[in-house]
């Protein structure tokens, strides 16, 4: 646990109302601090100074002549908290900037509602490895399930029990890992079931499942099984032993067929419980009777006499009520091979039409959830694309209702948005996705040569060509998708010839004069505004037409924020595998991210990545390692200095005391300030409190 005293800005002495707005400045930017307490003539807090009101008024040239006090920037009654008071109480209190007093009133940090919230982050942070190491010892397999189904913790028993491993469990739906288990029921239902009994292979398991709720919502799901087979293994043998000293009579009450046992007499010696619902009679009414006497099962009279004959087992069938019943005798003989009893069994034949039809039922019912499971993966399935906005996702939900005609879309968007990207989700999606999908950027092949890469041409149709002719793209698409990037460039001369592939599906070659028929989807994507080329007479207003069938307007990286750190991930785990090598990025190099603009879009962030993975030299990428305009929103290093001369006892315990508070800034906990600077935790927490004392020695 972290107490506020851990992570505050500690105050070794206050400014007071003799100070100037830019000595309070000046300290300000001394300490990286956003704020500091005031205090009046006798010791008592008036309020703090921040960095916001200071800078303000350094703007607005008011303290120019650095003679303005810093009262007139004062905020009065500001939050006061206690350096004892744990991370959670704390956020619990609402302030920006609060000032951390002893309950003797002196006056020893503040801590900012930042601060306090990257010291929450990593005391969660420290929480979650806990529990996972706590679920990682667990002897029970233990899998916990998302809303959507997604697997979100998978312990090392349930990688033994699944033969899975946790990397390629989680993130992937608990049906691609697992048996049914009856963890998506427990979704939809919201109810706890414990001790379910299933088998996989030879192992038996006995599982508990549990719902997950949040305010009163399902948010998960979480199971926890146990192997049970050596326990079941006992608990049979044990059962055997006792069937065998009470005459197998469990066994035959527990038959689903009807049965009873005579003797070689054709007395009647038991009778379980089908049978007697079967003969509309009681036990007590039939044991002890000849089988002679007994009308309701007269037809095994002769079955009795034939099997006591035979010695072999014999079966026949008999009609009664309706009902198709099939009747086998068995001799039963002892140790020394002497007849002892004749078992008779009584299978109803239509129970088992029936549950002949409730299977192909299950089955019809089976395929329905397969394909409905289907059609869900394909919905879950973007084809690699990062997208987890509301924006997004409307693309993503046209995508999957256009992937499936063959109607022409026309996508738009900015440069670097992921226009191809989309462009071959729609073909993976498709009909077509086992056929080609060509892509050919027509801003990129001079005018000259884009008709003959396009159409084909036929042979001899120019100086230079081959003699065999050439295929064009539209061709080498054939059953299956071509993207005509950038149709903004595409020359108007061609357009015409353009139009009639997409109306009749047909083309000339260069040089030919009978049309080859083409079976092509057509996609084009653009970030110019074609309408406005329209007007200047730059592009054909019956092929944009054509084109604009279904327009896809993908929004640029600045409107969906919420993207830029799962794209970052993305990209961080691609040049990882890529390169070889292990990279992280610090919080202010993520928040510097997220203030971007990112006119490049997706391919900007795509390339700042690997730039900033290829050339940090260490494994944490920092805010320094960032270009120029990133800069300006990342925050600032300190350094570890001593800016006078002193007796080298008192330098040595600057610079630690200096070193402490750049690592309790960076890492927030005593715990992993001692791992940084490799000492004992101990130790960090008697120099702090040394370096307290001292400071109220000197203030004294």
């Amino acid at each position: 646990m972290i107490w506020v005293e851990e992570v505050m800005t500690q105050v070794s002495f206050c400014l007071s109302e003799t100070n100037s707005c830019l000595e309070a400045l000046q300290r300000l930017t001394e300490t990286n601090s956003s704020g500091w307490p005031v205090v009046d003539k006798i010791g008592e807090l008036m309020g703090i100074v921040t960095m916001k009101s200071l800078v303000k008024k350094v703007i607005s040239n008011e303290c120019a002549s650095g003679e303005l006090s810093c009262l007139e920037v004062v905020e009065r009654n500001p939050v006061v908290i206690k350096p004892s008071l744990r991370l959670g109480e704390a956020w619990a209190c609402q302030f920006d900037l609060a000032v951390v007093i002893e309950e003797d009133g002196q006056i020893v940090g503040v801590l900012s509602r930042s601060d306090l919230a990257v010291a929450l982050y990593h005391e969660a942070e420290f929480q979650v490895k806990e529990l996972e190491a706590v679920l990682s010892s667990a002897h029970n397999g233990i899998v916990v399930i998302n809303s959507d189904g997604m697997i979100t913790s998978f312990n090392r028993t349930a990688e033994g029990f699944t033969r899975v491993s946790r990397e390629r469990a989680i993130g992937r739906h608990v049906l691609e890992v697992l048996v049914p288990l009856g963890l998506m029921e427990t979704l939809e239902t919201g109810k706890s079931e414990y001790a379910q009994k299933f088998r996989v292979g030879r192992g038996t398991y006995i599982m508990n499942r549990d719902p997950v709720i949040q305010d009163g919502r399902i948010t998960g799901a979480v199971g926890v099984f146990q192997e049970i087979s050596e326990i079941e293994s006992v608990s049979q043998e044990l059962a055997t032993v006792k069937e065998l000293n009470s005459e197998l009579d469990s066994i035959i009450q527990s038959s689903s067929d009807g049965l009873f046992v005579t003797d070689t007499a054709g007395i009647v010696l038991r009778v379980n419980q089908t049978f007697e619902k079967m003969s509309l009679s009681n036990a007590q009414s039939l044991i002890g009777r000849g089988i002679q006497e007994i009308e309701e099962v007269i037809y095994a009279h002769s079955l009795v006499n034939m099997v006591l004959q035979s010695r072999q087992p014999v079966t026949i069938m008999e009609n009664k009520n309706n009902h198709s019943l099939l009747v086998t005798g068995s001799p039963v003989f002892d140790e020394e091979g002497k007849l002892m009893r004749v078992v008779i069994n009584l299978r109803d034949m239509t129970s088992l039409n029936q549950l002949r039809q409730e299977l192909i039922d299950a089955k019809r019912l089976s395929e329905k959830y397969h394909q409905e499971l289907s059609e869900l993966r394909n919905r879950q399935d973007n084809g690699g694309m990062i997208g987890t906005g509301p924006e997004m996702e409307r693309v993503f939900e046209l995508i999957r209702r256009v992937a499936k005609v063959d109607s022409t879309v026309l996508l738009l968007g900015e440069s670097g948005v992921g226009k191809e990207g989309i462009g071959k989700l729609l073909h993976t999606q498709s009909n077509r996705a086992e056929g080609p999908f060509i892509k050919l950027n027509c801003g990129a092949i001079p005018e000259h040569l884009l008709e003959s890469e396009l159409f084909g041409y036929e042979s001899g149709a120019f100086t230079g060509a081959r003699r065999e002719g050439k295929i064009g793209m539209f061709e080498l698409a054939n059953n299956g998708t071509i993207l005509l990037d950038e149709i903004g460039d595409f020359p108007l001369n061609l357009q015409p010839k353009l139009l009639r592939v997409l109306q009749e599906r047909e083309l000339v070659p260069v040089g030919g004069a009978k049309p080859r028929q083409v079976n092509v989807r057509i996609l084009a994507a653009t970030h110019k505004n074609l309408e406005e080329m329209i007007k200047i007479g730059q592009f054909r207003e019956d092929l944009f037409f054509r084109l604009n069938v279904v327009p896809i307007l993908i929004p640029p990286l600045r409107q969906r924020r919420e993207d830029i750190i799962p794209l970052l991930y993305h990209f961080r785990d691609r040049f990882t595998k890529k390169y070889s090598f292990q990279r992280e990025f610090s919080p202010e190099v993520i928040e510097a991210f997220l203030e971007y603009d990112w006119p490049g879009n997706v391919r900007e962030l795509e390339n700042m990545v690997e730039r900033l993975m290829v050339v940090s030299a260490g494994e944490l990428i920092l805010a320094s390692h960032l270009p120029v305009p990133f800069k300006r929103n990342a925050s600032k290093l300190r350094g570890v200095s001593v800016n006078s001369l002193m007796p080298l006892k008192e330098a040595i315990d600057e610079v630690e005391r200096q070193l402490i508070d750049k690592a309790i800034e960076k890492y927030g906990s005593t715990y992993k300030v001692a791992t940084a600077l490799g000492v004992n935790q101990s130790t960090i927490v008697r120099r702090m409190a040394r370096f307290r004392r001292a400071d109220a020695e000197s203030s004294v």
